[in-house]
């Protein structure tokens, strides 16, 4: 009976060891990983922080714009690129067409002008009232803009946090400039 003593040692220290090889191998998967995506978290927050420059850029040229006149051959190809690049920044930045945003006041404002962007651009007029929405939204968008840039401070892990983190400040904040009349 003595060895069946020493037999039960002998699986318990080989359970405890194949434990130990399992375990440590996985903390270590664990913390590269965190590393990863900490990393990856940084180089999407500076693509956030460049969009954002993008989209101050592109409203502008939106906001300099007559929508109440008819579209021109003239001014076509310029406002359809506008529009365009309108369409891609916005993609980036807010998910559009995916449940991936915190910010869904935002997205759904959003998704409104670039509507009313398409019609225009293929020659549908807007009304008084889309204009008007359209202006709104754009004008809310530079304030945003503003305030992106005063909370994050070219920060990346802040500016992927202000995106992704349904606590952040620049929630609260984009409401509330959605809510403001211009």
């Amino acid at each position: 009976m003595k060895w069946l003593k020493y037999v039960i040692g002998l699986v318990v220290v080989i359970a405890l060891c194949t434990v130990v090889w399992f375990k440590l191998p996985t903390k270590i998967e664990v913390n590269q990983l965190e590393e990863k995506v900490s990393i990856l978290e940084v180089q999407i927050g500076e693509h956030y922080i460049n969009d954002i420059s993008l989209l101050e850029n592109v409203s502008e040229q939106l906001l300099n714009y007559n929508f109440n006149q008819p579209i021109t051959d003239e001014n076509n190809s310029m406002i359809s690129k506008v529009s365009e690049d309108f369409r891609t920044i916005t993609s980036n930045l807010l998910f559009i067409g995916s449940n991936a945003s915190v910010h869904a006041e935002l997205q759904y404002r959003v998704s409104n002008v670039r509507t009313y962007l398409i019609d225009y651009v293929y020659g549908a007029s807007l009304t008084k009232e889309e204009v008007a929405d359209l202006y709104q939204v754009l004008q809310a968008i530079r304030f945003i803009v503003k305030d992106f840039r005063d909370i994050v401070s070219y920060n990346p892990q802040s500016a992927y946090d202000a995106m992704h983190d349904e606590e952040h400040e620049m929630v609260e904040r984009i409401k509330y400039r959605l809510s403001l009349k211009y």
